[in-house]
């Protein structure tokens, strides 16, 4: 079954499909496709639910100890009336911090909460890491708050990244709001020679869409030679804002192990933040599927 004609069919498990009881929402493997979804009655709790699904170290939460008082970056919440139980991902500017834990004052110059496909190994998660010449996709929903700021610098809502290799820091793909009121998708430059070069694909309006829930499909061919990204982000109303079928982009990073899906805020301290108040982006229903045709949509 080809991109387009998927998208529809999602779409419409997005709206009409039952909201069920937390314990019924698929977490796990079903067939050719990795789940991951909320549930704040489980037993592990949240981190843990989510290293069991993703592997040891999907978490990047390295502000949970340094906050005052301490407390999760990403939490459970019950319901709601779209999506039923679903992951908030909260971030703090300038308290914050990234993996190297520097806070603002002391020269950090950027923050990160993100949950990723883990690079552990032996867990569910081995499968569903890309190799040169695989095909997958990522579904997912997402919400952003409509209180939330952001700069004319970087903030990140999802990323595509290399796991190992000399050009594992830059990201291949990036979902990116920034202070004009768009978000852009970006594409990270050759996987070689020019690393650090962005290139926007496309750019979607954030008004009106802040605060509704965003239904993304995310289709990668990852290869050098015959590449091949395709993107749809639909929104509640059933309105497809970005449509993407792209060939002829570098979609491998040489060197690299594997590559893998992120979402969280990963974002520089900037005055045009948000100062001192929690900023919100919500996550529900990850699909991570090995090939083109998905076995559940994890809903």
């Amino acid at each position: 079954m080809g991109f387009v004609r998927v998208i529809p069919v999602c779409f419409a498990l997005f709206v009409t499909w039952p909201l069920a009881n937390a314990a019924e929402r698929p977490n796990g493997v079903f067939g050719n496709t990795l789940c991951l979804n909320a549930d704040p009655s489980h037993a592990l709790g949240t981190y843990a639910l989510i290293e069991k699904v993703l592997g040891s170290g999907a978490i990047e939460s390295p502000s949970d100890g340094l906050s005052d008082p301490k407390r999760p970056h990403i939490i459970s919440v019950p319901g709601d009336l779209v999506v039923g139980p679903h992951f908030s991902v909260l971030a703090n500017e300038p308290n914050d911090v990234n993996l190297d834990r520097v806070p603002m004052s002391m020269g950090g110059d950027r923050s990160r909460t993100e949950i990723k496909l883990a690079p552990s190994s032996g867990g569910n998660q081995d499968a569903f890491k890309a190799r040169e010449g695989d095909t997958f996709v990522y579904a997912w929903r997402f919400k952003i708050s409509p209180a939330m700021k952001f700069s004319s610098s970087f903030t990140h809502l999802h990323q595509i990244k290399a796991y190992g290799g000399d050009f594992s820091g830059a990201p291949l793909i990036t979902f990116t709001p920034v202070s004009n009121g768009q978000m852009e998708i970006r594409y990270v430059g050759d996987h070689q020679s020019d690393s650090s070069t962005s290139r926007k694909l496309q750019a979607i309006a954030l008004q009106g869409l802040a605060g509704q829930w965003l239904d993304v499909r995310e289709q990668i061919t990852y290869s050098n030679t015959v590449g091949r990204y395709l993107l749809s982000i639909i929104d509640q109303q059933g309105q497809e804002r970005v449509h993407l079928d792209l060939s002829g982009l570098a979609l491998w990073r040489h060197g690299a192990d594997h590559m893998r899906p992120k979402w969280g805020i990963y974002r520089r301290h900037h005055p045009a933040l948000n100062q001192h108040a929690d900023d919100v982006v919500d996550f529900a229903n990850f699909a991570i599927t090995r090939g083109s045709v998905p076995d559940t949509n994890c809903r």
